[in-house]
């Protein structure tokens, strides 16, 4: 097994997050929705990377007994955001914050989306430092939301959640909620998903605080989403949540979530991520050694190339042709002009090619179509790297399924949460999940008795895909308008994605309401 320094709920490193002085806290004994955490226009990017940097250990030693367990338990417990920290918007927000909010997409915040063309497949989606941000309309309370909801999506999908989840966000954006959709690649190390996760959120979070003022802030997850929104909980005390709504989670180990894992999995991923065993020497007084690439190789290049056809002047750079060259021909075969000792295109060349396809990518970037490739290919990218990872002889996620648990147990933090289960979910653990939080709160109550933790069960119909088994709502709202409501949903078959809605959303009102 890989040995990695991995993230640890040590006091020292809670006594290092508060001095970050990410946020500003006030306390608050209500467990309402609208007295708890809310985001703030002085957060910042150095919280998950100061986890990164303060803690630094192996992911086995997240398993303590629980008298080690106590020590770091009761420094968590001591931090105000066990007491439903309230994020206050701090007008002295640091000039550093301005600044990159200004030089990467502050107009986008000061428009309220005013200058952005819709179409259909992209909708209202605002693409803003890494995340895919959903406005309330301003038929809703005047584009104020109730809350700002973070969603992470599922494995592959996560990579593109606006679009996999794309009925049930826009639904939840329409009943008046801001929707943060950050997308992520699926690796097996789950705590660099995090802390990805939280450097992406963190930077669009000081703009919308500006906008928004104090709104509350909800942790939304499916899948593996949802366990990445227990790890966040448990394991970032500087990335607070009012409350955390957690569908389909589970938590197996490696070799339950993907069949055959060591029997088949293991062995074609080292196949296909080693060169072929081809060996090309050159006969030359340098006697260069070429290998033909692996898939794994040719899989990335490919991908590099798709996705240059979607950005800048939608051609391939110098520098990609080269790698090209340079990784499928031997150095007999390559035609390379001695003057430059590399591969380019003639200006000329390239300016009468650009030309040629302007006009055709502008029309398809217009209608949605190249920005909705690009997306896709984003899911697609995740293989070639899942692979290799394989390959260098991963065994397991990071942190292992039997430490998550420990972690929720020890170390979950949100006030409240809703879980959903579905009735025909074979790979659901959320009744498992539901236990550790019930554990975790018995827990807290020993050491703070005022302090409480909701947690609700909730099952309705449907099966694992059922979140993302649903039309635009666009497409939705025009069936609706022809064919009626319910039978629009029956014959759309997505009723079952729409009851996913309705229960988060009474939900959530009972929170603001309580």
């Amino acid at each position: 097994m890989m040995k990695k320094k991995r993230i640890k709920y040590l006091s020292v490193a809670v006594i290092a997050l508060i001095l970050t002085n990410t946020y500003s806290f006030s306390y608050s004994s209500s467990c309402s929705l609208s007295r708890s955490v809310f985001l703030s226009s002085s957060s910042s990017q150095a919280s998950s990377s100061s986890i990164s940097k303060c803690l630094a250990t192996k992911e086995d030693d997240l398993q303590d007994d629980s008298n080690s367990s106590n020590g770091s338990a009761s420094s968590l417990d001591d931090e105000p955001l066990m007491r439903s920290a309230t994020l206050s918007i701090d007008s002295s927000s640091s000039s550093s914050s301005s600044s990159s909010s200004g030089a990467d997409g502050s107009e986008s915040y000061s428009t309220r989306n005013s200058n952005k063309r819709e179409n259909f497949l992209e909708g209202r989606w605002e693409s803003i430092h890494g995340n895919y941000i959903l406005r309330p309309p301003i038929s809703s309370n005047d584009g104020q939301p109730k809350a700002l909801i973070h969603f992470l999506g599922g494995a592959f999908v996560g990579a593109s959640p606006h679009l996999a989840y794309r009925y049930v966000l826009e639904k939840l954006s329409e009943r008046g909620y801001v929707i943060v959709a950050t997308p992520y690649k699926l690796t097996f190390d789950h705590l660099a998903t995090c802390d990805e996760i939280i450097s992406r959120f963190e930077r669009c979070a000081p703009g919308l605080a500006r906008m928004y003022g104090a709104v509350p802030v909800v942790g939304l997850g499916h899948s593996c989403g949802s366990l990445l929104q227990v790890l966040i909980s448990a394991l970032f005390p500087d990335t607070p949540r009012a409350a955390n709504i957690l569908i389909s989670y589970n938590n197996k180990p490696i070799s339950d979530a993907v069949p055959f894992f060591s029997e088949v999995v293991t062995p074609l991923a080292a196949t296909l991520a080693n060169p072929q065993n081809a060996t090309v020497i050159e006969k030359s007084d340098e006697g260069q050694a070429w290998n033909p690439p692996s898939v794994v190789d040719t899989l990335n290049l490919g991908l590099k190339l798709a996705k240059a056809s979607t950005e800048g002047d939608r051609l391939p750079s110098d520098q990609l042709l080269n790698e090209v060259v340079t990784t499928f021909l031997p150095p007999s075969a390559r035609i390379i002009p001695e003057t430059t000792g590399t591969v380019s295109l003639p200006t000329n060349v390239r300016d009468s090619l650009q030309k040629l396809v302007q006009p055709t990518a502008d029309a398809l970037d217009d209608s949605g179509v190249l920005p909705t490739f690009s997306q896709l290919l984003e899911v697609a990218d995740q293989v070639p790297s899942l692979l290799q990872e394989v390959a260098d002889g991963v065994e397991d996620f990071i942190p292992s399924p039997a430490s998550t648990a420990s972690v929720a147990k020890k170390a979950y933090r949100a006030r409240s949460t809703l879980l959903v289960k579905f009735e025909n979910d074979s790979i659901d653990e959320t009744e498992e999940l539901e236990t550790l939080l019930n554990e975790a709160e018995r827990i807290m109550r020993m050491k703070k008795p005022m302090i409480s933790m909701g947690v609700d069960l909730r099952t309705l119909k449907g099966n694992h895909a059922t979140p993302i088994l649903a039309p635009p709502l666009q497409l939705a709202s025009r069936a609706e308008e022809i064919l009626g409501p319910e039978d629009a949903k029956e014959r759309l078959l997505y009723k079952e994605a729409d009851d996913i809605v309705e229960t988060v959303v009474e939900w959530l009102e009972g929170l603001v309401n309580g």
